[in-house]
């Protein structure tokens, strides 16, 4: 292909991703690593533009190459000194767990949501973590949480606006019982304020870090097994280098957010990690650019799919 179809931007294009429309999958057999009895995957996973689907053709790759998983990683500066072995079959407060592989896909923690949410179950309903894997990470039990993004942006206002009407304001009374939790114990993760209040996280991307924070934080010291227990976390926010409108905040989205109007024209995760989250917390929080992170695989087959459909 010549330069000009090599390029980022092309590779978020629609008509550039519906190339692989007969090939979503490098290999679809990686589905059946997932408990899919259990796990909910979106109504999208078959288009070509799907987020869940580049997730799951990457991840899924490490998932069967764990050897992998520590350079791809360091792309982040996460320093994996051992990947754990997720316990098959392991009963997470009576979510039961019959996922193959180390990486879990739609992870939800216990089936009685730490973060008060009423129903659901994996990948629908529940705050579900795209990706999840225990790694030794500063010599500690580490939970490392993914949030995946592809071409998603989150421009028009319906995602702007996740703690009004009637089910907003449930949602804020979900949140705001469980930092009520974690001020008891000083551990609030946000700087929460007259200048910036709960309900200015409404805007999606900033709502779906929000929830995955508390439940990384409810989370901690989870006992997975006699001899595995949770030590430590982080969240991991990994997008597309070349999805410029969701990297910066615009005047768009912070329609119903007034505290984060100062902060128009900086990069999203810039704000999340230096305003939004509190200087303690914000050692817990990592973003990077997935696609820049496939050259460190290991040289196959698959790899070349990899750099060929996303970069």
């Amino acid at each position: 292909m010549g330069n000009m179809e090599n390029n980022f931007v092309d590779k978020l294009s629609v008509d550039y991703q519906k190339r692989w429309a007969d090939k979503q999958f490098f290999d679809r057999s990686l589905l059946n690593d997932i408990d899919l009895e259990h796990v909910t995957l979106h109504g999208e996973v078959d288009n070509p533009m799907s987020s869940q689907a580049s997730c799951l053709n990457v991840m899924g790759y490490l998932n069967r190459h764990p050897d992998n998983i520590k350079f791809f990683f360091s792309k982040f500066s996460i320093n994996i000194t051992n990947v754990i072995d997720f316990p098959t079959g392991v009963d997470v407060g009576g979510e039961i767990y019959n996922d193959k592989g180390p990486i879990i896909f739609e992870w939800i923690g216990p089936r009685r949501s730490p973060i008060h949410e009423r129903s659901g179950c994996r990948g629908k309903l529940r705050t579900s973590i795209d990706a999840y894997l225990l790694a030794m990470v500063n010599n500690k039990v580490t939970q490392l949480l993914i949030e995946w993004k592809f071409s998603e942006n989150y421009n028009s206002e319906g995602y702007t606006h996740k703690f009004t009407g009637i089910q907003g304001n449930e949602r804020l009374r979900r949140y705001s019982s469980v930092i009520a939790i974690l001020r008891k114990e000083k551990k609030v993760p946000f700087n929460l304020s007259n200048k910036l209040g709960l309900y200015d996280l409404g805007y999606e991307p900033y709502y779906q870090l929000l929830r995955m924070t508390l439940l990384a934080k409810m989370t901690m010291h989870l006992r997975l097994s006699e001899d595995l227990q949770i030590e430590d976390y982080k969240i991991i926010h990994l997008v597309h280098s070349a999805n410029d409108s969701l990297k910066t905040l615009n005047m768009g989205n912070v329609k119903y957010s007034p505290g984060l109007r100062r902060f128009i024209g900086r990069e999203i995760h810039d704000i999340w990690r230096n305003e939004i989250l509190t200087p303690v917390e914000s050692e817990h929080f990592v973003f990077g650019y997935w696609n820049k992170a496939i050259p460190q695989l290991s040289e196959s087959e698959y790899k070349n799919y990899l750099i060929e459909r996303y970069g």
